[in-house]
């Protein structure tokens, strides 16, 4: 709940869009099975909703078909690249943007440690946290260079952030890093709260790993950005339909279903629907990813409080969320917010 709340607060505009496109994806995980006995629900009768709807074709289709939908309605002009430029960053954008990078640093860790949440809630959410906080608001989707550095941070930031519950908890945050526990199984290196006890020179060796990659990607970056870019001088007609046969191809060849396919299909339509009223993806999906955690653990709880909902506010880690996400509730409201502000410019004054 906690992390559905901060992501629709951190997406920018109005944050009660954000809280409604993340509830609306808590509810759509609960189509299909539930986690503990099965029990079948809101799938109509249709032995293919009974499965639940799948992560991948339902990301697809919110970031793939959708943009594929707004770049045929929009037409947008061909993109003018000069030869000329640079694809070294200024040393003055990153001194001018700096809060910019350190918040997306923040959210992208804070987004990696979620279990199952990813690098794309990482990059969007940073991106709309950025666009919020600006002061040229305008540029953003026309070439924002701040754009450009808060998405990429909070996209990289979002992998070692993965990492950390792998290491103290055994508790993967993405596949990639689910595939690195199950290396480091094989190997005999066991994650969990002993490892600095059992093997504390592999958490070093995680570290200098991970320095070794982001050196990498800045090599790879700086070198094939300019070949890669020219992408971009393909026409749309063009480029539009090789993207809707990857997309496609990408979530048929998940599970062989072309159930997949027409769920792709449903949320590409949704999230062009949701974008054009101004409620943002990022929460949506977020939920979609939660919604089964939410559900399984809270009926495990109740289990293990006899059907009493006190602990979920009286025990102390859930206690100290619970209250984050009133007072992030009550801030949002505006008179509430409106006299907050005046309070802190009076004791600032």
């Amino acid at each position: 709940m906690f992390g559905v709340i901060i992501s629709a607060t951190l997406t920018g505009g109005d944050a009660l869009k954000g809280w409604i496109a993340g509830f609306a994806g808590l509810f759509i995980a609960t189509i299909g099975q539930d986690g503990i006995h099965a029990f079948e629900r809101f799938n109509f009768g249709n032995r293919d909703l009974a499965g639940g709807i799948s992560l991948v074709p339902a990301l697809v289709g919110a970031f793939g078909f959708a943009e594929i939908l707004v770049a045929m309605q929009e037409r947008r002009p061909p993109v003018k690249i000069s030869a000329l430029d640079s694809v070294i960053p200024k040393l003055r954008d990153v001194f001018q943007y700096w809060r910019t990078i350190l918040r997306s640093g923040v959210i992208g860790t804070f987004i990696g440690i979620v279990p199952g949440v990813g690098e794309d809630v990482a990059a969007w959410s940073s991106y709309a946290a950025a666009k919020r906080a600006s002061k040229e608001k305008e540029k953003f989707g026309k070439g924002s260079v701040e754009g450009l550095m808060a998405a990429e941070t909070g996209d990289n930031a979002c992998v070692p952030g993965a990492i950390i519950p792998v290491l103290t908890l055994q508790i993967p945050g993405s596949a990639p890093a689910a595939v690195l526990m199950a290396a480091m199984l094989i190997h005999g290196v066991k994650p969990g709260p002993m490892i600095m006890i059992e093997s504390p020179q592999f958490v070093y060796d995680i570290v200098a790993m991970m320095m070794l990659a982001t050196i990498g990607i800045l090599i790879y970056g700086l070198t094939l950005t300019r070949f890669l870019v020219q992408v971009l001088r393909v026409p749309t007609t063009i480029i539009v339909p090789i993207i809707l046969v990857l997309c496609t191809i990408g979530t048929f060849a998940l599970a062989s279903r072309l159930f997949d396919i027409w769920v792709m299909v449903a949320f590409g339509v949704l999230g062009f629907a949701l974008r054009k009223y101004g409620y943002p993806m990022a929460p949506l999906v977020l939920g979609i990813v939660l919604g089964d955690l939410l559900e399984k653990n809270f009926r495990r709880g109740l289990v293990l409080s006899d059907g009493d909902l006190t602990p979920f506010f009286t025990r102390p880690i859930s206690a100290v969320l619970f209250g984050l996400m009133a007072l992030i509730l009550i801030l949002r409201i505006p008179p509430v917010r409106k006299l907050f502000m005046r309070k802190a410019h009076l004791e600032a004054t």
